[in-house]
């Protein structure tokens, strides 16, 4: 997937504009006037010269740089021109025969090849001489196909152009076997490209764009939808239809599928809940749009399609990472639930209470559940210090150990020691991009378990059921997994792929709640709770004159029940950890005018108004502030629906502190895209970015009734433009209200706000304890651990920390 460009990496892609093409009849078809015919033999020569790169040497193939997109997009340009299908037909074939397989070059490295097989030579040098003959048969177009598909709308314009070429060839406008392996090279490259870890899944219901409802039934081969009832009752309340898309074309239905809602999968499989017969669970309808397509389906995809069972029943809404609301208990079950699962009465103090949800709570929640690490007995880490000190302590678990001594003298991109030594544990040797296992396996030993409580807003995962499901994640798919269920794993079953190894938010949201399920915690965990006061002290003595000498914290806030009734909740507990993220509380400009209805903190807002029809391509522009991946995020979402932006930012577009600026571009096509159009639209004029421009260095001053907006610019100067929305995506702050002063004096520095990246809460390093209140753990982002892979040490500090507490308690 890499290389491919940006319409590969998101799934947000503008369409290319093409001139629209007229109804034409088949037949010949070339101008007989022999002037124009030679003006645009001339031109297609020329066109074809200047935009076919060609093939660098051997040894400088790594070394030379791509040609310029202009070259790539002016053969898009000149192709999207000829009107006539026979002038494409001409183009093409050109392009076939002039510009394939250099057959000298390939005679020349076959014959090396012969000549070291029958010479005794190292096999390297036979191995060198094989892949320069494999690079000498890669046809020279093929590199324009290449470069095209970076552009926005390239992969799209591909599959038009390869139903151009099929056309033409079932016409015999073109013929013979350069065209023949042309469409081979394109067919090849788009099977690649279509394959279905490229492919997002989108659910069908009666509020999707009325283009896709149609696409759906005009298209439906296997049972002809008769009406606009009809696929209303597919789309219903005990049905399901699903398609698959792919990134360059969204709301193009290639597979559509539809699923029956059952009771029960494995026995009534065959009929819906209304009692009349349904799609079956192999019922999947081959849907493709494109001529092109048709021909280079994935071979996955014949014969039975056989959708996830996770696609079906009340987590149907999954797959799109639409989770249900959740269900908590009601505050009078709460002392029940104390008792039945944490063994406790409603008076005792509980142990410990974690107060978030997302990873840095549930990999917590793991480790005090009994899930103990040992290293595997036969394991060899690649670290050579780190494998002499685990050879110390055979048989005896990570939590037992002297985490200082083990992670001394370990590097990585943390700063937290515990950190990498947890992240070398679990995956050893990620950063050099090998792939060696974990030296970790897992026991469960429940005489260990420390009984605990899990209280957060969402379900399990936190903020990550807050985020629009289709965003990719910024990490690797592989780490963002939790111990002992890697998300390859997790993915395979589910039969779900990464998308340029990074993958969904929907996904990732879904594996965090099912690994709660797997792994047995749900009993721990109570959705739709809202701590609103965390106090502390010293707990009463008890009847018998003995005092329990650790601080004692009394936990309240609210249950929101199933009726959306708010019941209060208050626990008490010896020690409570600080897992609440820091997406709680957007960050704000601090303006006039910033409380305005048309002015909003969250990327949500943008969806809820393109989906409502308020901002369309035809409103004024949407103004995105910001220079970070949100706002980048807000940039592609935005051009996806063609609405217009204006993008603000205080710094300039070269400011190496830029987050673009430190991201590798082979991984994160897409923000580096969204960097381009920032940079090329403040040096260039008009914007080469139809419908998009930027504002760098410029600061807004406020905002008016009548939706406008001042802004001042490098010089001085003001500015004011209409707007249809203001998104302001300048970053988060954690919401830490509930603890006396919001929190601020447990920051490393208590005289400046509380901030996960430059002020987080001052922690001791190897237990992730407070330095200034005993018993009060912080993990995660509050602790400056900004990463998932990361946040999984500080759960390991506080799990060691906590077990350590116990065994000093007297029996």
């Amino acid at each position: 997937m890499r290389g491919l460009g940006p319409g590969l990496a998101v799934r947000r892609l503008l369409p290319l504009r093409l001139p629209p093409r007229p109804q034409r009849p088949p037949g010949p078809r070339l101008s007989s006037r022999p002037t124009v015919a030679g003006a645009l033999d001339r031109a297609m020569d020329e066109l074809l010269r200047r935009a076919v790169p060609a093939t660098p040497v051997y040894e400088l193939r790594e070394k030379t740089p791509a040609p310029a997109e202009g070259q790539c997009a002016d053969f898009v340009s000149f192709y999207g021109g000829l009107t006539e299908v026979a002038e494409r037909a001409e183009l093409l074939s050109r392009l076939a025969q002039g510009f394939g397989v250099d057959h000298g070059q390939v005679a020349e490295q076959s014959a090396g090849v012969l000549q070291l097989r029958e010479q005794p030579r190292e096999a390297a040098v036979l191995l060198q001489a094989e892949d320069r003959l494999r690079y000498a048969l890669v046809p020279r177009y093929r590199g324009l196909f290449h470069h095209i598909s970076k552009l926005d709308g390239g992969v799209r314009f591909l599959v038009q152009l390869r139903a151009d070429l099929i056309e033409a060839q079932a016409l015999k406008l073109v013929e013979g076997p350069h065209v023949r392996e042309m469409n081979g090279v394109l067919k090849g490259m788009l099977t690649e490209w279509f394959s279905s870890g490229f492919l997002n899944l989108e659910r069908v219901t009666w509020h999707s764009p009325c283009e896709v409802l149609q696409k759906i039934s005009e298209s439906e081969a296997v049972h002809p939808v008769k009406n606009w009832m009809d696929i209303k009752q597919r789309v219903g309340p005990y049905r399901r239809c699903y398609f698959f898309s792919h990134c360059s074309t969204p709301e193009e239905p290639l597979v559509v599928l539809h699923v029956a809602l059952t009771s029960d999968i494995s026995s009534n499989i065959q009929q819906g809940d209304t009692g009349r017969p349904g799609p079956n669970f192999h019922d999947a309808r081959k849907v493709y749009t494109s001529k092109a397509l048709g021909s280079c389906k994935p071979e996955s995809w014949d014969g039975e399609v056989k959708p996830a069972t996770w696609l079906l029943g009340k987590d149907a809404d999954c797959a799109r990472g639409q989770l249900p609301a959740p269900s908590p208990p009601s505050a009078a079950a709460m002392s029940n639930w104390r008792k039945d699962h944490l063994g406790a009465s409603s008076s005792e103090p509980l142990k410990v209470i974690i107060i978030g949800n997302g990873p840095s709570g549930i990999c917590l929640s793991y480790l005090l559940s009994g899930y103990t690490p040992y290293v595997k007995p036969d394991a060899v880490h690649p670290h050579p210090l780190l494998q002499r000190k685990l050879s110390e302590a055979p048989g005896v678990s990570i939590l037992d150990q002297d985490l200082d001594y083990l992670s001394e003298g370990l590097e990585g991109r943390c700063q937290s020691p515990v950190a990498l030594l947890f992240d070398a544990l679990l995956r050893p040797d990620t950063d050099f991009g090998g792939n060696t296992e974990s030296v970790l396996t897992w026991k469960l030993q429940k005489e260990r378990a420390i009984p605990h409580v899990v209280l957060g807003r969402n379900l399990p995962g936190g903020a990550w059921h807050s985020i629009e499901g289709s965003m990719v994640t910024l990490s690797q798919g592989q780490w963002m997994g939790l111990p002992d269920l890697e998300v390859k794993d997790w993915m395979r079953r589910k039969r779900r792929g990464l998308r340029n190894s990074r993958a969904t938010a929907g996904d990732i949201a879904h594996y965090y709640r099912d690994y709660v399920n797997k792994k047995g915690l749900a009993q721990s965990f109570v959705s739709g709770a809202v701590v609103t006061a965390v106090e502390w002290g010293i707990p009463e003595p008890s009847g018998s004159g003995a005092q329990d000498p650790s601080p004692l914290f009394q936990v309240s806030g609210f249950l929101t029940a199933e009726d959306q009734s708010q019941q209060p909740f208050s626990l008490c507990a010896h020690n409570v950890v600080l897992a609440t993220g820091t997406s709680d509380s957007p960050a704000r400009l601090g303006i006039p005018g910033e409380t305005l209805p048309f002015v909003h903190h969250e990327l949500s807002a943008l969806e809820v108004a393109i989906r409502a029809g308020t901002v369309t391509p035809d409103s004024d522009p949407v103004l995105i502030i910001g220079a970070g991946l949100s706002a980048a995020d807000a940039v592609l979402y935005a051009r996806h629906y063609n609405i217009p932006v204006i993008h603000a930012f205080r710094r300039p577009v070269d400011d190496p502190g830029l987050v673009f600026n430190q991201l590798p571009k082979m991984l994160y096509p897409e923000y580096h895209k969204v960097h381009q159009m920032m940079r090329e639209q403040s040096i260039l004029s008009p914007s080469p970015y139809e419908g998009y421009r930027s504002l760098p260095e410029h600061q807004l001053l406020l905002f008016k009734e009548d939706r406008q907006a001042l802004f001042q610019d490098p010089q001085g100067l003001h500015k004011v433009f209409g707007l249809s929305l203001v998104l302001v995506l300048i970053g988060s702050h954690p919401d830490l209200s509930f603890l006396p002063g919001a929190g601020a004096h447990l920051a490393v520095d208590p005289d400046q706000p509380l901030s996960a990246k430059r002020n987080p809460i001052d922690v001791e390093p190897f237990t992730y304890q407070s330095t200034q209140r005993e018993g009060l753990y912080a993990v995660g982002p509050l602790a400056g651990d900004n990463f998932v892979r990361f946040v999984q040490g500080g759960a390991l500090a506080v799990a060691s920390s906590l077990l350590r507490k116990e065994a000093r308690k007297p029996p």
